[in-house]
């Protein structure tokens, strides 16, 4: 059998065998225990990384007027393979301002965990 052919059988090998398990992406986190806690304008970087860890990623978000914020993104999701039953995805993005506070963050999942209320640095 060439290689190519034997390459070709694995792949399809794993691919069905994948079909049959669960895929995970991203790590898990606590939303509620983030969101009883958070304070934006008080809250500073080194205690979300305390709560939550690393992020899972990083980014900027650019405001109309020029000003920027840091943005740090946790996810986590989860759900069959290729079927996509008891799919589940949860989502929160913290953004910081250049003196590292919380500035605000923004929820998005269908897991146990919903906005605790609203805040803003603004109240």
């Amino acid at each position: 059998m060439a290689s190519g052919v034997r390459w070709a059988w694995a792949i399809a090998g794993a691919v069905l065998v994948a079909g049959c398990s669960t895929m995970k992406v991203g790590r898990d986190f606590d939303y509620d225990a983030f969101g009883t806690r958070v304070q934006p304008g008080v809250t500073d970087a080194a205690q979300v990384r305390e709560w939550l860890g690393q992020p899972v990623g990083r980014g900027m978000e650019v405001n109309a007027d020029g000003s920027r914020v840091d943005v740090w993104t946790y996810y986590f999701g989860r759900g069959k393979i290729p079927s996509g039953s008891d799919v589940s995805f949860k989502m929160l993005q913290v953004k910081l301002t250049p003196e590292g506070k919380v500035a605000g963050y923004v929820w998005t999942g269908d897991l146990a965990g919903a906005p605790v209320e609203e805040k803003s640095a603004a109240k």
